[in-house]
């Protein structure tokens, strides 16, 4: 059983490379940078050795700004060392952070999704000016509701996380309920 979860997560991680990258199974290491959601390293070919790796943890919060407003507030916990990049999208730059919400007959979106201010310094990956977030990022959206109903919103995010030695890309499923 142990040798057919390996088989299928090497698999996994060979068809996520991209043309230029290449991973030396021979290193304890693998660098995981094109892998959607998490980044698994391995130590040796016991399957008990594998490690998760999820710089970002996701958390949401709903707060009633009106009878038919609502704010929903999607906070990225950050872990130490990493930091998460903007939505702002920048070319020859990083992923940025996309919210996705699930369209539904109960409520509408009132505007983009903001995000807090960050900070914005040279990245020496991209070798670029680009804002970032560290430790935490607040990104907030509000919808309108159509009728007073208790309702589950459902989003989607896909982001990227970096630190001083590797990037990974992200994907999380997060809920509201209204």
């Amino acid at each position: 059983m142990g040798k057919i979860i390996y088989s299928i997560l090497i698999f996994t991680l060979i068809s996520c490379k991209s043309d230029t990258q290449t991973h030396d199974l021979n290193k304890n290491e693998i660098n995981t940078e094109n892998l959607n959601s998490k980044s698994v390293i391995i130590n040796d070919t016991d399957t008990n050795d594998l490690m998760i790796i999820e710089p970002v943890k996701w958390t949401t919060e709903t707060n009633k700004v009106s009878e038919t407003e609502y704010e929903l507030k999607i906070i990225a916990n950050i872990e130490t060392n990493y930091h998460l990049y903007s939505q702002e999208l920048i070319e020859n730059g990083p992923l940025p952070t996309i919210f996705s919400f699930e369209e539904t007959d109960d409520y509408e979106l009132i505007g983009i999704t903001s995000e807090e201010e960050g900070h914005t310094s040279f990245d020496p990956t991209f070798k670029k000016e680009i804002k970032s977030f560290k430790t935490k990022a607040t990104f907030k959206q509000k919808i309108k509701i159509k009728e007073k109903k208790n309702f589950k919103i459902s989003a989607e995010i896909e982001f990227m996380s970096c630190n001083d030695s590797k990037c990974m890309t992200g994907y999380s499923d997060v809920e509201f309920q209204i």
